[in-house]
């Protein structure tokens, strides 16, 4: 009859109303352990295997059992795919995640089972990765160990086998380049098609991401030049992806006063009328690319005698005269790295601090501001929104 109970010397036997055969008994850990089946044969039989290994001192829970059976058969491609597809992450991240495990981990240890991944086989796949390319090895090694980690979380896997020393922290090959103010002025002075010599100066005095400052419209630059809203950013990995900025939240950049006439004469010059314009826009193709971009830059660098410069290295530029002149939370604020929740209007930005900010960094570059009453400082769009 369903629902009747078959109490044993050890364990229990119930027939479900729908007719199968649910066993069940409480383990040494003191929690009750549940299987069904279709005959009351094979469930009396599993209760006898596990008393069985209770006796022998074999005994693990039967959860511990199905995973330690799931790591026997899994392999780090299988385990590692569903893993990177679970991320709650940007498409941009996910993407090279993706890129790093198909190209640099998954050929070498792709089909090796999880618990079969050895601290050795770890440090010999490392090696094999070679010493060019420090900075992606040390990504894909990350990512091995951040998989692996959650393996071990998963009680899949006792610990981590990846253990290498010092593997996502290797020391740094290149340094980044940073220019001097008269540099900067002279790199976007040789700057040739002249549509991009403001972009020069935004990158540099401001600390825009490349994919920040490709991205930025018309409508994201204040009516007298005086901030940059930072809203969105792009990449172009599989198709062109407009997305949140890296940090995954707006913010507003005050611009340094010395280079706010060069912005204005470029709106005037070279950005469409309407308010989703890009600020630099590209003669073909969705946004600009950074590789003809490239090929801008090192002419002008050949043309002020300096050949090492990378676009990132005018980043960094930003990040050390606003360190000069500003604390620590200003400085991260200012390139975006940690802010509050970022304003869509500009109202009150200039009067703050981030204005004295800006206007040190003009300073720096021997530009002598005129006085500019408060009441003037109103930050409103060019464009509303």
């Amino acid at each position: 009859m369903p629902g009747k109970t078959n109490r044993r010397g050890w364990g229990y036997i119930r027939r479900r109303p729908d007719t199968r055969y649910q066993a069940s008994y409480v383990g040494p850990d003191l929690v009750r352990y549940f299987k069904t089946f279709t005959a009351k044969m094979d469930a009396e039989a599993w209760l006898v295997e596990e008393r069985r290994m209770k006796e022998r001192d074999e005994w693990v829970s039967p959860k511990k059992r199905a995973k330690e059976f799931v790591a026997q058969h899994i392999t780090l491609d299988e385990y590692g795919k569903t893993w990177i597809e679970q991320r709650n992450v940007k498409p941009r991240t996910r993407i090279g995640y993706e890129a790093l495990f198909d190209n640099h981990i998954t050929p070498t240890l792709g089909k090796v089972a999880l618990v079969h991944l050895t601290p050795e086989s770890i440090r010999a796949w490392h090696s094999g990765l070679g010493s060019t390319h420090t900075r992606r090895n040390s990504h894909a090694y990350g990512l091995l160990h951040a998989i692996l980690a959650t393996a071990v979380s998963d009680q899949l896997i006792p610990a981590n086998p990846a253990n290498v020393q010092r593997a996502m922290n290797p020391p740094t090959k290149r340094q980044a380049v940073i220019l001097d103010v008269a540099e900067v002025q002279a790199l976007a002075d040789a700057f040739k098609p002249e549509r991009l010599r403001a972009l020069v100066l935004v990158l540099a005095w401001t600390g825009l991401r490349w994919g920040e400052a490709i991205e930025v419209e018309r409508r994201d630059v204040a009516a007298d030049a005086k901030a940059i809203r930072v809203a969105r950013a792009v990449t172009h990995r599989s198709g062109c992806r407009v997305d949140t900025p890296k940090s995954g939240k707006g913010r507003s950049v005050i611009v340094p006063p010395h280079i706010r006439p060069d912005l204005l004469a470029h709106l005037a010059a070279h950005v469409g009328k309407d308010p989703t314009a890009q600020l630099f826009p590209a003669a073909h193709g969705c946004h600009l690319n950074d590789r003809v971009f490239r090929d801008y830059l090192r002419t002008a660098l050949k043309t002020i005698g300096r050949q090492d410069l990378r676009i990132h290295d005018l980043r960094h530029f930003a990040g050390t005269q606003a360190a000069r002149v500003g604390n620590l939370p200003e400085t991260m604020a200012r390139l975006g790295h940690s802010t509050p929740k970022a304003s869509l209007i500009y109202q009150g930005i200039a009067s703050g601090r981030a204005e004295e900010v800006a206007a040190a960094l003009s300073k720096l570059a021997g530009h002598k501001p005129s006085e500019t009453p408060k009441s003037e400082l109103s930050m409103a769009p060019t464009q509303s929104n």
